[in-house]
């Protein structure tokens, strides 16, 4: 089972290992181990789509050489590309949408006797889970929410996910409370437009109240949340944030782009000025904030006037982080219909790295000024690039690598920041 996109995706991967785990199946640690053979697959951005399509390839003499072995897709991908899949890769037995990937283990049984199985409607999805079934022992996520109701023109989500459904309070807090006795230090909650929480419900739910509830539990060191919309980030929630030490310091909030005009194609709901006073609001009431966002450059119909003021969106709020993507166009949605893809290639390509640069020198910049200071990290383990180091992250979601004589992964500890990059903190264990 390998998992590619959001981190909804990674909590619903781990759903579907739990599953087949209780049916009897078990994981193996190779492909060529394995009789099943399973992709979770984003669709929202063009290259993890590509990314699936050349593992696809390239399990193609693998299936010639073990017929029976079972290769399916599953997820948004899935749901909306059932036809290109089997067009691009005849070799994939199994693709189950976002709504039936509870039922993956009866779908393998049923290709004993079928030549392939498509699962893609009905069905609504339990939030039940083997909690012991996650990759890292300390940390979890938790899916509170599922679908979207904004319908951005660029954006697929609302049709491969569906409407906004909100779970009970209730079954999020057993469901926590079960985590934290597990071990785990830190949990994120997850929705694809998370801060909308519990407005379905119709009894005065919200994300705000939710927080406030878990931030009590016992045993919970940290509790963050993600992906929010900007329309729905409001005092009161900023407000619970910054009265409990337990709710992270770090808030992703996706502007896509600078430009009043572009924003409007894209209907996602809000202005630029409407984007810089709810910044206003946040570090007005939360100040050790730190800001993440999103970029899409090159949206149909983008000028150079256009990415001008998205450069100019990024110097004057000071994000601490960046991720930032060229258009690709999604099949399905209102953008495919009827804006054409007109920025070429190459301009896209010289506005991401023109974004991408702006945002390394001001998080080397804002990381500078971080030296000297002490925080509080949760240690997640080795560093990729030196077995000599660890590396942790301070509730602002930094990431910060030092030397140590033990194993401190799953531990908080305390760092003296002593050096920076742009994307690391050095520190010294206090």
């Amino acid at each position: 089972m390998e998992d590619f996109g959001c981190q909804m995706n990674k909590n619903d991967a781990e759903l579907v290992v739990g599953r087949l785990r209780d049916d009897g199946f078990i994981r193996c640690e190779s492909i060529d181990e394995a009789d099943v053979i399973l992709y979770y697959a984003c669709s929202v951005r063009e290259h993890a789509e590509e990314r699936i399509f050349g593992r696809l390839g390239a399990l193609k003499r693998l299936k010639a050489e073990k017929p029976d072995t079972v290769i399916g897709v599953m997820g948004c991908m899935a749901q909306n590309q059932k036809e290109i899949i089997f067009k691009r890769a005849p070799h994939v037995d199994l693709v189950v949408g976002t709504q039936r990937f509870e039922d993956v283990a009866e779908f393998v049984r049923e290709l004993e006797h079928k030549d392939r199985v498509i699962a893609i409607d009905g069905g609504e999805v339990s939030y039940q889970r083997d909690i012991t079934q996650r990759p890292v022992q300390h940390q979890a996520f938790v899916t509170i929410m599922r679908g979207c109701d904004k319908f951005c023109t660029f954006c697929i989500v609302p049709f491969t996910q569906g409407r906004e459904r909100s779970r009970d309070p209730q079954s999020i807090e057993d469901e926590v409370r079960a985590l934290i006795d597990d071990g785990v230090q830190q949990v994120t909650l997850l929705g694809q437009r998370v801060n909308t929480y519990g407005l379905d419900l119709n009894r005065g739910e919200n994300l705000a109240r939710l927080l406030d509830r878990l931030g009590k539990l016992k045993g919970l060191k940290r509790l963050q949340f993600i992906t929010s919309h900007p329309t729905h980030i409001d005092e009161e929630l900023m407000r619970v944030i910054r009265d409990n030490p337990v709710h992270s310091r770090y808030l992703h909030l996706p502007v896509q782009t600078g430009s009043d005009r572009i924003l409007k194609r894209m209907n996602r709901g809000h202005n630029v000025e409407s984007y810089r006073r709810t910044i206003d609001m946040i570090r007005r009431v939360v100040p050790d904030m730190s800001m993440a966002t999103d970029w899409i450059v090159g949206s149909p119909g983008e000028t150079d006037e256009d990415f001008a003021e998205s450069v100019q969106l990024l110097r004057d709020i000071e994000f601490q982080t960046s991720f930032v993507f060229k258009y690709s166009v999604r099949s399905g949605t209102k953008a495919a219909r009827s804006l054409p893809d007109d920025v070429p290639t190459e301009k896209k390509k010289e506005r991401n790295q023109i974004l991408l640069a702006e945002q390394e020198a001001m998080s080397k910049r804002l990381h500078q000024a971080r030296i000297g200071e002490e925080h509080e990290i949760l240690v997640e383990g080795i560093s990729k690039r030196d077995a000599t180091r660890w590396f942790g992250r301070t509730s602002q979601n930094w990431i910060v690598v030092f030397r140590a004589e033990r194993d401190f992964t799953g531990e908080f500890v305390k760092v003296r920041i002593v050096d920076v990059t742009a994307l690391t903190l050095f520190g010294e264990l206090v």
